[in-house]
């Protein structure tokens, strides 16, 4: 196995018992493979019971599928290859039910034979990762809380954060000396047409993105498109965003009976190297 484990609970290496594929440390901390196929990282008194409901989950998912982001994934693929690799380790922080390990994995089989990827994604809901196994979803998928991270120091080449937020130090502490992180973070126009129902006096602002300082931007890109969604489709958009609580029953039954031909799309997508000497911050208009 590609990947190096380290024990959440002491921090000492882990082996794997072959016959179980469970995993196990010197300190007798045990960490089973559920009968899903995906192994649980976290104690059962700190899993989150539910995170997004099932029918959360299946319309996520369903929307995803339908191939809305195609073109994100085409520019994530291309940025990976750019990387010139044979062979790499990549994890998916907050992987949620593993649409975009999926996806991935489908694109880059597509488009050469000469990478070889090991996938791995960490989620801290068990709905999420039950569905992505499930989903036979590729790779070694965890059930983790994202603070305390089941790999070993300088173990990953790389690491994926998809439209959340990159918290601490965890993904940094993971990622191999001159490892990479590709983050994608919504822009300033992203979903612009929902957010003018939440935010009365919607201006559109500068995107900053504060990266730990281990971190060295070594590429940024923008991807802009429109979608034509449902009203349906666009609250689920809308559910994926850390602002939807916003929403009240009025504003979300007003999208609900509108159709949206021109729902703007607005992603940029940084590729950060780890090293001693990093940008904190990444600044731009676009």
């Amino acid at each position: 196995m590609i990947f190096e484990f380290q024990c959440p609970t002491c921090g000492l290496a882990l082996q794997q018992h072959q016959a179980s594929q469970g995993f196990y440390c010197a300190n007798k901390h045990h960490f089973d493979r559920h009968e899903q196929g995906y192994w649980v990282f976290t104690p059962p008194q700190r899993q989150k019971p539910t995170g997004d409901s099932r029918q959360q989950v299946r319309a996520k998912r369903f929307l995803l599928e339908s191939g809305i982001f195609s073109p994100l994934i085409d520019k994530m693929a291309m940025m990976i290859l750019s990387l010139q690799k044979e062979e790499l380790s990549l994890l998916d922080y907050e992987c949620a039910e593993g649409f975009y390990l999926r996806a991935l994995s489908a694109k880059l089989s597509e488009l050469t034979d000469g990478v070889n990827v090991h996938y791995s994604g960490v989620a801290d809901a068990e709905n999420a990762i039950f569905a992505a196994a499930k989903a036979q979803t590729p790779g070694i998928l965890c059930l983790s809380t994202s603070k305390v991270l089941p790999f070993a120091d300088n173990s990953i080449d790389l690491v994926t954060v998809i439209d959340k937020p990159l918290k601490g130090k965890e993904s940094v502490r993971v990622l191999k000396e001159q490892g990479v992180i590709l983050l994608v973070v919504p822009g300033p126009r992203h979903l612009w047409q929902l957010k003018e129902y939440i935010y009365p006096d919607l201006t559109e602002k500068s995107l900053q993105i504060n990266l730990p300082s281990e971190l060295s931007i070594q590429e940024t890109q923008t991807l802009s498109f429109n979608l034509t969604v449902s009203g349906e489709q666009a609250l689920t958009l809308l559910d994926m965003t850390p602002y939807a609580w916003r929403a009240t029953d009025k504003m979300k039954h007003d999208i609900q009976v509108r159709h949206f031909e021109l729902l703007e799309i607005d992603f940029v997508l940084v590729l950060a190297q780890k090293s001693s000497n990093g940008a904190k911050s990444l600044k731009s208009n676009s």
